[in-house]
């Protein structure tokens, strides 16, 4: 679990909040190139009686490129995961504008990624990957959901 807090002149302040409440995705998150922009201004805005030592930058920079990387490994095995469903009989989760819950069963026929997003296409539709809510045997599905429906 993470620790979010917020920094007032270079000083913790004491409100402290879980990090996944606050958690950005998307265009919100932070990339090399912002995390590059604040390491100059703070290099910038230092007080010169206390300067930071180089090890600290090198250390913050080799910390990005580690969440970097997983983040890249993880992005890779998800996708791996959504090709590994590929003729497999799946159950999505999808929730209308009103809020109600249906459910979505089919063979998943392909795997597409748009802008960074991972898609089912089941039925000839695309759906969101993160809607996946059961992968289904075809034995059981022809046994048992099949004749509740």
């Amino acid at each position: 679990m993470a620790i979010v807090a917020q920094v007032i002149d270079g000083k913790v302040v004491a409100n402290y909040t879980d990090g996944k409440a606050n958690k950005k995705t998307g265009s919100d998150s932070l990339n090399k190139d912002a995390f590059l922009q604040i390491l100059a201004a703070e290099m910038q805005y230092q007080d010169p009686l206390e300067p930071s030592s180089n090890t600290e930058w090198v250390s913050q920079m080799s910390s990005f490129s580690q969440i970097e990387s997983l983040q890249t490994v993880s992005d890779s095995i998800s996708e791996q995961g959504a090709s590994n469903l590929v003729g497999k009989r799946v159950i999505l989760e999808d929730t209308d504008s009103a809020g109600n819950t249906k459910y979505i069963t089919g063979k998943v026929q392909c795997t597409e990624k748009v802008n960074g997003k991972i898609y089912l296409s089941i039925n000839d539709n695309l759906y969101d990957y993160e809607k996946l809510y059961s992968v289904v045997d075809e034995d059981y599905y022809n046994e048992v959901i099949n004749k509740k429906q």
